[in-house]
């Protein structure tokens, strides 16, 4: 809109009334000090990804020096026994079983690994058949109360089977089901009816979460649930106390900050309480599946919306997104569901290829991520390329690019996390992250309520006006009206407001 060339107390009068009107929409309570920012120069475009940063940092700090580390290890073998107050073994001729009580020192799950060190190998070895099953049971041990979990075996110096580990040893991944104690037992011989032989020479690994990693998980993620909470209360009273009805935007908002809620996992902390639940830790997967699949489509509606005009109708906009966002959250929960969670990361070279559904299922996954990443940086670009932050006539609202500055840091950001993770990870890398990511999605959904909060588009827009000159060509009012009068930002692609306007 034409800027005033008059001394700079209308403007000051104007941008009193916008913060009155502010006052008055019910905007949160950290918009406010938006204004005071604008009255020192200080851009709202320019500082709100900045603040994405902030919690970062902070949650970084928490995890290196109060977390600890994610996974620890406890490393003993297969002639002496060993007696802790979660963990024994008892060592036979041609068995050694690990039992394991988890109580306040295990957590999520752990693993099992036995082998051989390079320095006790032999060329004169001969590697025997191994075997090993996990059993748990709650209360005292009595015959026919335990449950069968997992089980794995190699063949020693004969064929190697299909799906069968090359090196000689065994190694077992077992999730917290619940149980209060769980016993791994391996036996050497056995197989396939030949006698139990002597047990060789080998090192155990037993690789587990401990409880102060798990400990600062339940009080971060608490503390955002408590955050997303709030959100949702605040911005849901906001919308009904708002005189114009809601447009399509704030309606995201609002759906998205449901599912952030899924993302924070508010029943961690009793997951961990109770031993371990596989219900409601495919729950809270799903979840996060779902977060992610709606975020995207977000960004695509959005991105492709603040360039079109026109009628926006369900096949000509909205169809294609749908049908890559849905067969993007289809291909994950199935996958999920079908392998489980993998605590590390999925290695797509790790399906057999003679799996044919698992294998069709990672070549979908794969395809629709690489299409949205591609359509989503085309947009992104072609809006970038567009948008002119400085100059007079805007192209876009001022809602809208807050959203595009915003996304571009935060996925600039999250690529980064799994660029590091790619190329420095290690096993419990991915646990590492989690706290990081989960401050990242919850500051990111922050700044975005602040930007779509009902009648909050003015003070993005005296942010703006403050930070800007205040003489230009036209020489007309700030506001654009005859004599002072007040002119609302126009929402050009009408995306905003539902209403289809063509430009100027």
């Amino acid at each position: 809109a034409p800027r005033s060339s008059k001394q700079s107390g209308p403007r000051r009068r104007h941008l009193g009334l916008r913060a009155a009107r502010g006052a008055r929409t019910g905007r949160p309570p950290w918009a406010r000090p938006s204004e005071a920012m604008a009255s020192m120069g200080c851009n709202y475009l320019y500082m709100a990804p900045a603040m994405m940063v902030i919690p970062l940092f902070i949650i970084s700090v928490i995890n290196t020096f109060v977390a600890g580390p994610p996974l620890e290890t406890l490393v003993f073998d297969s002639m002496n026994a060993v007696a802790l107050d979660y963990m024994s073994t008892k060592v036979e001729e041609s068995r050694v079983s690990v039992s394991v009580t988890p109580s306040s020192s295990v957590s999520h799950y752990f693993v099992f690994t036995c082998y051989v060190p390079e320095s006790w190998k032999s060329a004169s070895d001969k590697h025997v058949p191994l075997s090993a099953v996990v059993k748990a049971w709650d209360g005292d041990k009595a015959e026919g109360t335990e449950t069968l979990l997992a089980h794995a075996s190699h063949t020693g110096d004969g064929p190697v089977q299909a799906g069968a580990p090359k090196e000689y040893g065994l190694q077992l991944l077992q999730p917290l089901d619940g149980y209060e104690h769980y016993e791994i037992d391996v036996t050497a011989g056995g197989l396939d009816g030949s006698k139990a032989a002597k047990f060789p020479k080998m090192e155990f690994r037993l690789t587990y979460v401990p409880p102060r990693f798990t400990q600062t998980q339940i009080f971060v993620r608490l503390f955002f649930c408590a955050v997303t909470l709030l959100l949702i209360i605040g911005y849901c009273l906001a919308m009904a106390r708002s005189e114009s009805p809601p447009d399509p935007g704030q309606a995201w908002i609002a759906a998205i900050l449901l599912l952030l809620l899924a993302v924070n996992d508010p029943l961690y902390a009793y997951r961990v309480a109770t031993l371990g639940n596989d219900t409601l830790e495919s729950a809270a997967t799903v979840g996060q599946i779902v977060f992610s699949a709606a975020m995207f489509l977000f960004w695509l509606i959005m991105a492709d919306g603040m360039q079109r005009s026109g009628a926006k109708t369900c096949l000509n906009f909205y169809l294609l997104k749908v049908l890559i966002v849905g067969a993007y959250t289809a291909s994950a929960c199935a996958l999920f569901l079908m392998h489980g969670r993998i605590p590390d990361r999925l290695e797509v070279s790790s399906f057999s290829g003679t799996d044919s559904v698992t294998t069709s299922l990672v070549v979908t996954l794969i395809v629709c991520l690489s299409a949205i990443c591609a359509w989503l940086g085309f947009l992104v670009l072609r809006a970038i390329y567009h948008l002119g932050w400085k100059n007079m006539e805007y192209i876009y609202t001022d809602r809208e690019k807050s959203f595009v500055g915003m996304t571009l840091v935060f996925i600039l950001l999250w690529v980064c996390g799994l660029v590091y993770r790619a190329l420095h990870g290690q096993r419990g890398s991915w646990l590492m992250l989690q706290l990081p990511f989960l401050a990242l999605s919850n500051s990111y959904l922050v700044l975005l309520v602040n930007a779509f909060w009902p009648g909050s588009e003015t003070t993005i827009s005296a942010s703006i006006a403050a930070s800007g000159p205040t003489v230009d060509e036209a020489g007309g009012s700030e506001l654009g009206g005859v004599g002072g009068a007040q002119k609302l930002p126009k929402d050009r692609q009408g995306l905003l407001s539902g209403e289809d306007e063509d430009d100027d």
